[in-house]
């Protein structure tokens, strides 16, 4: 487990280093949720880029099988450049961006890491050789976008993703898999690492990059650890509140283009906008005709991905097994 450890202490080495970048080079964002609305530095992607992927260099090195470790490699390089583009550009085309993460998908194709015959509760084995490689390049658009969605709090994308991640850890280790077991712990730990400097108030912010790399990984790991079901079950809050975003504002938009926000701050608590054309999210559901803080909203929408991961992980024990 060094490669666990070397990831942990990677990221919260590098963490502050990539923030006064950040701040020296004007990457930064407003947080938008306080009062106040601080100027953060939104480059901590970096930071959890960098550790996983010495990590899994250093895994790969004591356990083996380097295709396997560079399956997950790839495609987490892949979407955090296409983040850090969108985060120094300011944003990439709504409509440009899913057909750019696409471009991550096509590692795990083409080292073929991947099994095309998932398994399907009350269904058992089925064979899709042609479907699923299209399945996978649409599995990393959704996925990353998913997980950026829910980067909206201090700490919310972290604590959003280390249920999934602890419900995947479960299933490799009830199978004895040594090698998936210690790449999700390798994620899990520069996850804790950073939330150091991410939780409220946050110091620092993953960014574009560091969400959508963190969506790739959950991607590689439901496709290469063949948890598909348990991972799209997991992934329930960050799939919908996408979903439900896209429909309530009539498709793939630039948020700069909308003219209402889906929440209202005031007074340092969170209350649900009230206005009809608003983008409908995960976060104006949990705080319509209440006023929470957003310590509150934080520790709601990590309570729901812990009870659909559980869900998942049973599902997965019971109707498939490890």
């Amino acid at each position: 487990m060094w490669a666990v450890a070397v990831s942990l202490l990677l990221t919260v080495i590098l963490t502050p280093v990539m923030g006064r970048m950040g701040m020296r080079l004007g990457l930064t964002g407003i947080d938008v949720h306080k009062d106040w609305r601080p100027i953060i530095p939104k480059t901590g992607g970096l930071a959890i880029i960098a550790s996983v992927s010495i990590s899994l260099i250093v895994s790969s090195q004591i356990i083996g099988d380097p295709i396997l470790h560079l399956a997950f490699l790839l495609p987490m390089i892949i979407a955090g450049l296409i983040g850090i583009v969108e985060d120094a550009l300011g944003e990439i085309s709504p409509k440009m961006k899913p057909l750019l993460l696409v471009l991550a998908a096509l590692p795990i194709i083409l080292l073929e890491t991947y099994v095309p015959r998932p398994v399907l509760p009350f269904i058992g084995g089925t064979r899709l050789s042609r479907i699923y490689p299209i399945m996978i390049l649409a599995a990393y658009p959704v996925v990353g976008n998913a997980a950026n969605s829910m980067d909206i709090l201090n700490g919310s994308m972290v604590l959003t993703s280390l249920p999934f991640l602890a419900m995947a850890a479960t299933i490799f280790f009830l199978r004895g898999d040594t090698t998936l077991l210690t790449i999700s712990l390798i994620i899990a730990a520069s996850l804790l690492g950073f939330l150091i400097y991410n939780r409220y108030p946050a110091k620092i912010f993953s960014g574009n990059s560091g969400s959508l790399a963190v969506g790739a990984l959950m991607a590689t790991i439901a496709i290469v650890g063949r948890i598909e079901v348990a991972a799209i079950i997991a992934l329930l809050p960050h799939i919908l509140n996408e979903m439900h975003v896209i429909f309530s504002i009539g498709g793939l938009r630039s948020a700069k283009s909308l003219r209402d926000r889906p929440v209202e701050v005031e007074g340092g608590r969170i209350t649900a906008s009230s206005r009809k054309t608003a983008p409908i999210t995960l976060l104006r559901m949990l705080s319509s005709n209440v006023r929470i803080t957003e310590r509150q909203a934080v520790a709601a929408l990590t309570a729901i991905s812990a009870y659909t991961s559980l869900l998942a992980l049973i599902t997965h024990i019971v109707f498939i097994g490890a």
